[in-house]
């Protein structure tokens, strides 16, 4: 591991570096529980040191490699996200251990795209039940 907690890499493999450089930042998250097409939306913020924090409070750990992100939330359903990083998106598929399987996307607050419309959500974007 790196002193940022990332897998060590290939120094000579400059993919592995911008994939992993390209992951920091604030990012405007998509998520939809049931795969339907009914989007929320949330603001999710990875730091440099592996971690990240999103606008519900839900905070946990993240790492990536080879083009790919896998984020879980320090929350008792260990919900897991992974996707595809290509440049300022990221295209995935959203679980928990209670069961939850779900769709989402992400695109960085410095690029500009047209998101699909919001929808509210019976599920935060960590899995919990919306009270």
């Amino acid at each position: 591991m790196d002193g940022q907690g990332f897998p060590l890499k290939d120094p000579k493999n400059q993919s592995d570096k911008e994939n992993r450089m390209s992951v920091p930042g604030t990012w405007n998250s998509y998520y939809d529980w049931s795969c339907s097409g009914n989007y929320a939306h949330d603001i999710v913020t990875f730091n440099t040191n592996g971690t990240f924090s999103d606008s519900q409070g839900g905070t946990g750990k993240w790492s990536s490699h080879d083009g790919q992100l896998l984020l879980q939330y320090d929350n008792s359903l260990h919900t897991a996200y992974e996707g595809t990083v290509v440049d300022s998106a990221i295209v995935g598929i959203s679980s928990t251990f209670s069961g939850l399987s779900g769709c989402w996307y992400a695109i960085k607050s410095t690029a500009t795209a047209k998101p699909s419309a919001e929808r509210t959500q019976k599920h935060s974007i960590s899995g919990e039940p919306v009270k």
